[in-house]
């Protein structure tokens, strides 16, 4: 049976939970309608509309995990109905969560396109990277994360958690999300059930007024068709990825990722305590020294210092990832390697800032440099300057690797950037208040991307061991 075939399958056995999809939501919204017209004189009416959203919401939660549940198709060690509708609540409070947060993006993207237009080359600020065009791009963006990234990503763990509660399958969900054909039906179901149905509402009204309150009516029924089928539909495909996947073998990708970084869980947190204390550190100086004349005799030593342990963080972390290396040097060896490629990639930087060179050199340099540089000091923490150069240039053609780099400068360079960037409208006190917290999330988003970048290459640099390590030999020289 392939796929879609199993897809149509899961549904015809779910048939009564996708007919409640339809008729029970549509229900929930008029009682939710309702709600809103509800009185308040009595008391009994005050109990009621307080007693009413945590009815709705009791629906929702029954309706999902049953649909969820019955679409996953009776799977082993399941959990009870009501823990798996709880279990909602927490996936509902991160889409929440994520959508508040993109509103305030949205707020903020006339603010960062002024910024960027005012930050791109002069030639090309006028056609190619104007006012209006980086508006778009940046309007564009937030409905991409808004309607594919966070649903691509909370879905299949939604769905998990309704059948095992918390007890979620990391390594098959990991699958999920590293699986082209479930973002390509997120994609889909988001044009057909949020972009198509904006578009028929775009039209300017003509006609009588029966005509203009019937062909009201169609629309709103077919956004609402388009709406609950979309859904149905991504999660019988997303059941359909779930709950055929074997156990991931040994030599996976996603399964060595999460071994390199259970090896260095240890150095992991502590550089996650390390960054927190320089953070404080850094805030708490310049209130200290205030008034003391010139800090640098300070600032520099301790910077320094921060540094130092730092980089020697990162280097216990790599070796702990490579324990399993055959050929290792001294740790202190391993730490001057290391050392050595972060001043080169030191120079590169302060060369191209020199230079004055075009944005989108820098942005390249971004993505060239890391992705270039990583293998290499990885590599250097284990193996000193006798590097495994083969291995090494594996992991540079590995398409998977450039895209992980990208999207991690994304992450961590590019919307850092525009975090940080400052509004003259607000208060120094507000405009502190913010900064602090913006500076909290950048530290936290650049945290995340390097330990996923060390484990990611340290995954590839054993892979590319096992694949090039030579094969046995018998005694009389031929295989074994």
């Amino acid at each position: 049976m392939n796929d879609f075939n199993d897809a149509l399958h899961r549904i015809g056995q779910a048939w009564r939970w996708i007919a409640a999809q339809f008729w029970a939501t549509l229900l929930i919204i008029l009682a939710g309608i309702a709600w809103t017209r509800l009185p308040d004189k009595h008391a009994w009416q005050v109990v009621l509309s307080l007693v009413i959203p945590l009815l709705l919401l009791a629906a929702v939660l029954l309706l999902e995990a049953g649909t969820m549940r019955r679409l996953l198709n009776q799977e082993p060690a399941r959990t009870r109905f009501v823990v798996g509708s709880l279990t909602l609540l927490a996936w509902i409070a991160v889409v929440w969560l994520a959508w508040a947060i993109l509103d305030w993006c949205n707020d903020q993207i006339p603010l960062w396109a002024g910024y960027l237009n005012s930050q791109a080359p002069a030639p090309t600020r006028a056609r190619l990277f104007s006012y209006q065009h980086i508006q778009l791009w940046l309007t564009i963006l937030v409905w991409i994360f808004r309607w594919i990234a966070v649903p691509g990503k909370v879905i299949p763990h939604a769905i998990a958690s309704a059948q095992w509660g918390w007890r979620l399958p990391w390594c098959k969900l990991l699958r999920v999300l590293l699986d082209w054909r479930w973002w390509a039906a997120v994609g889909f179901a988001a044009l057909m059930s949020v972009a198509l149905t904006g578009h028929l509402f775009s039209f300017e009204p003509h006609g009588t007024v029966a005509h203009q309150v019937w062909a009201v009516i169609l629309k709103l029924a077919a956004s609402y068709l388009l709406a609950i089928a979309s859904w149905v539909l991504l999660l019988a495909w997303a059941a359909v990825l779930i709950a055929p996947q074997p156990e991931p073998a040994e030599c996976a990708l996603d399964q060595s990722v999460i071994l390199r970084l259970h090896m260095g869980r240890v150095w992991i947190v502590a550089a996650a305590v390390w960054m927190v204390l320089s953070s404080i550190a850094w805030w708490a100086l310049p209130q200290l020294l205030n008034g003391q004349g010139s800090q640098d005799w300070v600032i520099l030593p301790v910077g320094l210092s921060i540094g130092v342990v730092a980089l020697v963080l990162s280097v216990g972390t790599l070796r702990a990832m490579l324990a399993d290396e055959a050929k290792r040097v001294g740790f202190v060896w391993g730490v001057l390697s290391v050392l050595a490629w972060g001043l080169l990639a030191l120079a590169a930087a302060i060369l191209l800032n020199a230079i004055r060179s075009p944005a989108w050199l820098d942005a390249l340099c971004w993505v060239v440099g890391p992705a270039v540089l990583i293998p290499i000091a990885a590599a250097s923490a284990v193996s000193g300057l006798r590097l495994p150069w083969k291995r090494i240039l594996q992991v540079h053609r590995s398409w998977f690797w450039w895209i992980a780099v990208t999207a991690s400068v994304v992450v961590g360079i590019a919307i850092p950037k525009l975090l940080l960037y400052t509004n003259p409208n607000f208060s120094g006190s507000v405009q502190n208040e913010l900064l602090l917290l913006r500076r909290t999330v950048v530290g936290i988003l650049r945290f995340i991307c390097w330990v996923f970048l060390t484990g990611l290459v340290t995954a590839l640099l054993a892979r590319d061991r096992a694949s090039t390590a030579p094969e046995p030999r018998d005694d009389a020289g031929g295989k074994a």
